[in-house]
């Protein structure tokens, strides 16, 4: 074989960034080094594979499309073979590259950390945090083994397992005279001021809640950033809706309240997707056996708002 593992790891870097530059900086290493990869597999395979495209960067052609998928597939195999034979001897090992829906993050994550570094503390981590349709992208192309996200019932995005279903509901300034009461319903909402968390697909579910009910926003701030979106909310901008609730949200000592919301909602699951291929590794098998123990011990309930649930709310 004319090049390495290395040099085609390097040429994956350059196919995703578009860059050699960028992806010199990813991988912290010389453009040079980018460059020798680059043209190590060109000779290979006989044929040119990127085009540099000046203030552009580089461009794969027709053929730098076929081996870089090839190569991608390749690179995620080989991923779960090193951490497999790490293994062998004992306990998972090796490094895990996972994933995370940011906006989940600061709730979700360090309770599945805590659980594998207890029963697995040779496992390395390596997170990923980012919108729900980039995390999907990194899955698909092995950039992430697994990831820790939400799916929408009935949607086709590949293996998942279920931890718990995230029902949406509202966080309401304290002083709303909403927030006096038990829930509200998408109908009291519909016409106020509302903070929309402006995300991929996240934004999109959000509207759908409502006009599955025929009911419209009166959007006035969105944001990027859950604690943003909070912070707002507590200085009376508007309303929001969110999916994880928690204690800071029920306790209204932040200028903000969470209620549930009334009758019939579309409610996504949160769990762990995966691939078919990264499903082999021991790594995630790891991950995917102790989160469903997670989920079966009740770990996530006080996440999860509803208007059974939430019995401690008072007019």
């Amino acid at each position: 074989m004319r090049f390495t593992l290395k040099q085609l790891r390097y040429f994956d870097a350059a196919i995703r960034n578009g860059s050699i530059v960028k992806a010199a900086e990813e991988m912290n290493i010389s453009q040079s080094s980018i460059t020798a990869a680059i043209d190590a597999i060109e000779q290979t395979v006989g044929s040119e594979l990127f085009r540099r495209v000046p203030a552009k960067g580089v461009q794969p052609t027709l053929s730098g499309q076929t081996v870089a998928a090839r190569i991608t597939l390749f690179l995620e195999q080989a991923r779960v073979f090193e951490s497999d034979l790490m293994s062998l001897s004992g306990d998972p090992t090796g490094t895990l590259h996972m994933g995370c829906y940011a906006p989940t993050a600061p709730y979700v994550l360090p309770r599945v950390l805590k659980h594998l570094s207890q029963i697995y503390p040779a496992i390395r981590i390596d997170l990923k945090e980012d919108n729900l349709s980039a995390l999907l992208d990194l899955l698909q192309t092995g950039q992430i083994d697994l990831a820790l996200t939400y799916r929408r019932h009935g949607a086709e995005s590949g293996p998942f397992q279920p931890l718990f279903m995230a029902r949406p509901w509202a966080l309401l300034p304290s002083d709303s005279p909403l927030a006096a009461k038990d829930g509200v319903t998408l109908k009291e909402l519909s016409g106020l001021p509302m903070v929309l968390l402006d995300l991929p697909t996240a934004k999109a579910y959000f509207r759908r809640v409502f006009l599955d009910h025929a009911l419209t926003l009166n959007v006035v701030h969105t944001t990027k950033s859950s604690a943003v979106l909070r912070g707002l909310v507590a200085a009376g901008f508007g309303y929001s809706i969110l999916n994880i609730c928690s204690k800071a949200d029920r306790d209204g000592s932040n200028g903000y309240v969470a209620r549930p919301i009334l009758g019939e909602v579309d409610t996504p699951e949160f769990g762990v997707a995966y691939t078919q291929a990264s499903r082999r590794s021991t790594l995630v098998q790891a991950v995917l056996d102790i989160s469903e123990e997670m989920a079966r011990q009740g770990i996530f309930e006080d996440l999860i708002l509803t208007p059974d649930l939430d019995s401690s709310a008072k007019n």
